[in-house]
């Protein structure tokens, strides 16, 4: 009786673990979720207030995301031209704020490349002033601010 006793009750605790365990298969996981997500990396951000402008340059991989983004709001009462690479530009006016992007790709033999973002002051010069955010990111659709024509 008292074999039985202690199978019954092994039987049990493996029949609720295996019950406990099937409650649990249908549900994912905040980990899950996360890597479910559009995925963006920061890069840089900041304030420039100044003459010359924004001119960081920063070696970016493409496993990090398909596309680099910079971000640019105008605080400033001159015009700002933003690019990167020497491409996507775009001129934002003062109070004017958005993004642009460009398709991050691998150099020579898959290595790492060098991306460079500028915002320098527009036609008329002057200074600056400026809120930005360099991020790579999986997509660029659904940016607040993003031109649809900008970075194509």
């Amino acid at each position: 009786m008292k074999k039985s006793g202690i199978a019954s009750i092994i039987a049990i605790m493996v029949s609720l673990t295996c019950l406990l365990g099937l409650v649990g298969c249908g549900r994912t996981s905040v980990d899950d979720m996360v890597t479910n997500s559009p995925r963006v990396t920061g890069i840089s951000s900041g304030n420039i207030t100044s003459l010359t402008g924004l001119d960081p340059s920063f070696t970016l991989n493409s496993s990090n995301g398909k596309y680099v983004t910079l971000y640019v709001e105008n605080n400033g009462s001159n015009s700002v031209v933003a690019t990167i690479n020497g491409q996507s530009e775009r001129t934002f006016k003062a109070g004017e704020k958005g993004h642009i992007s460009l398709e991050v790709t691998q150099g020579s033999f898959g290595l790492d490349k060098d991306y460079e973002f500028k915002a320098v002051p527009g036609t008329n010069g002057g200074s600056i002033n400026i809120y930005y955010e360099i991020a790579q990111r999986d997509e660029i659709e659904g940016l607040s601010g993003y031109s649809e024509d900008a970075g194509r």
